[in-house]
């Protein structure tokens, strides 16, 4: 008889092992069956709704097929699942050695082994396909013999994965898992073994656990919030307002929040003070879709808008209006109000600002105090704020804390450097001094004085051939130096005091949540042109004043300050009143809501 091609003696050899698979299956109970046929209906995929455009090259990694096998190898056999690997890959053309290396990478079968077995059930010898003679640990699992190892484990995980280097790996885990096993049992270790519980075994236990290999970038950020100096400043700040806790407006914890007034006499306005980019081509993350129908969208940004503005504590309102007949009591005595400003456009009656990004100027130091020399003008009129005082919060911008000088601006010898014409200070016997910084009259007519004559005017001894880094310590803590920012200067001429907030603290800052609120609410109204975005940043404001976001941002504040006079670091806080941003994976302005207000 002649030898049957290769195809039909693979065929038949094939039929040969359904069959026999034909006479397993009359063992099994029909109950099983139903509800394996049910399992099977579960688990088919709809193919119209698979994207075939998506690059998985990109998504999947060995690590997650190596753990998929892992877990395919602890729930059938390990043998069938990587025999079943191996023909696959072969069937698709891919090489021997090109099997081996990957069926090694994920912890199969080798391909020689592999091969032994295809070789067996091609033949037909089902029966010998089908025997394993490995013993196999028949035994419970891992942890269930030793729960508080698991404990240990987790939690040692958990604080690996709060470091900020990125250095834990799932090797690290079963080498703690190894050190502490034979710390419980008292055994000693043989140098040749392997781990007690394999690295592919640990890395199936952070997935139970709950944790994920994920983009680095992809979490809250952190930058030195917990340094000491900050921390200092931070205190200082809380203090302060949790001691005059009274003088201010507040608001109650009811589900409803409701205004408390001042207890104490000369009560005080808070306002704090912050600036935003608009920009046209931003669309909300998510929407509604029907099928493929979803329409068109600009991919690029859009031109943007920055908006300068002040949140206000008061009752009056969230944002500062004057009314008509105050506003006008205002161009009486400061018509300037009514003049167009270059490069800037202010709201009639407010000090709210706006600057066309690469058109016109950006918010710098002297536009800042512009606008708020503007404020200062303006709240002088405003009748609820009578007989109040007003307290400004800003952020640690250097357009906010920039000085008029500083040691830095002066170089040592006459004709160095110098950027400013006069030093003004004031003396130990409470007197105003002025010290000129250039000559004004002999050889050096003209020419800046530099520190060294400078510090003759001021009366201060130096050492002789003194260099300008000891200068500089030198004079660091004479008055004449010791100089606030021009912005606190131009508040005090308006009786008006300026705080600063800690560098990297911008959760003590409400008026974050009215960004937040307005770019979500123009995101998912937005057409993404420049037009309609300057329609809706006003509508923004006032469905954010209707709604009365602005009670539960003052809400927030409070209790923030509260937390952290309570001990509760910068990571603490955030969990407890900011839980949406520790967690999501995506940096921007959150959405408010009810939950941690």
């Amino acid at each position: 008889m002649p030898k049957l091609p290769r195809r039909r003696s693979h065929s038949r050899n094939v039929q040969i092992s359904l069959r026999r698979l034909h006479l397993l299956d009359k063992a099994v109970d029909h109950s099983n069956e139903s509800s394996t046929e049910s399992d099977d209906e579960e688990m088919k995929m709809n193919e119209d709704s698979f994207d075939m455009s998506k690059n998985y090259n990109d998504q999947v990694t060995l690590n997650d097929i190596s753990d998929i096998f892992e877990l395919c190898k602890n729930n059938s056999s390990y043998k069938f699942i990587s025999v079943l690997l191996y023909m696959s890959l072969r069937h698709f053309k891919i090489t021997w050695r090109d099997c081996d290396l990957f069926m090694k990478e994920i912890g199969a079968l080798s391909s020689q082994t592999c091969q032994k077995w295809t070789d067996i059930f091609i033949s037909g010898d089902f029966n010998q396909f089908c025997t394993d003679n490995r013993g196999g640990k028949h035994i419970d699992d891992f942890y269930e013999g030793f729960p508080d190892l698991e404990l240990e484990a987790k939690l040692f995980a958990v604080e690996r994965c709060r470091n900020k280097s990125a250095d834990f790996t799932a090797w690290d885990l079963a080498n703690f898992v190894d050190q502490k096993y034979y710390e419980i049992t008292k055994i000693t270790k043989d140098k040749n073994a392997n781990f007690v519980r394999s690295i592919q075994s640990c890395r199936l236990d952070l997935r139970r656990w709950g944790f994920r290999f994920d983009s680095n970038t992809k979490r809250p950020y952190f930058e030195g919030h917990e340094r000491p100096e900050i921390v200092t400043h931070r205190e200082t700040l809380i203090k302060y307002f949790l001691e005059k806790k009274d003088h201010f407006y507040t608001i109650s914890n009811d589900e409803n929040p409701l205004w408390i007034l001042p207890s104490k006499d000369s009560p005080s306005v808070l306002i704090f003070h912050d600036e935003s980019t608009f920009r046209s081509g931003e669309v909300s993350p998510k929407r509604w879709l029907f099928n493929n129908n979803a329409p068109f969208f600009s991919k690029g940004r859009g031109r943007s808008v920055m908006i300068s503005d002040y949140l206000v504590m008061h009752p009056s309102g969230p944002f500062l209006t004057l009314s008509d007949k105050e506003y006008q009591q205002a161009l009486v005595l400061y018509p300037e109000l009514a003049d167009d400003v270059d490069d800037v456009t202010y709201v009639e009656k407010t000090a709210t600002a706006s600057i066309k990004v690469g058109y016109d100027s950006y918010f710098d130091n002297l536009t800042i105090l512009a606008q708020f020399e503007r404020l200062f003008k303006l709240l002088q009129f405003k009748s609820e704020f009578k007989h109040h005082n007003i307290e400004v919060i800003v952020d640690n911008a250097t357009t906010h804390t920039a000085k008029p000088y500083s040691l830095s601006d002066f170089g040592k010898s006459i004709g160095t450097r110098c950027t400013t014409d006069t030093i003004e200070y004031v003396d130990s016997q409470g007197q105003l001094q002025t010290i000129d910084c250039f000559f004004k009259s002999g050889p050096n007519n003209g020419l800046s004085k530099g520190l060294l004559e400078i510090s003759k005017e001021l009366n201060v001894k130096l050492p002789p051939k003194v260099k300008l880094e000891q200068l500089r310590e030198i004079l660091a803590n004479h008055p004449a130096f010791k100089v606030i920012s021009r912005l606190e200067q131009l508040a005090n001429k308006y009786n008006v005091k300026i705080h600063f907030l800690p560098k990297f603290h911008c959760e003590l800052n409400p008026i974050e949540g009215v960004w937040c609120y307005q770019k979500q609410f123009i995101r998912k109204n937005t057409d993404q042109t420049y037009k309609q975005m300057l329609k809706l940043i006003p509508q923004s404001r006032e469905i954010f004043t209707t709604r009365q976001v602005h009670l539960k941002l003052f809400r927030r504040f409070w209790r923030t300050l509260h937390a952290y006079s309570d001990g509760q670091t910068y990571e603490q806080v955030l969990k407890s009143f900011y839980g949406s941003f520790c967690s999501a994976t995506v940096q921007s302005h959150r959405r408010i809501t009810n939950t941690n207000l």
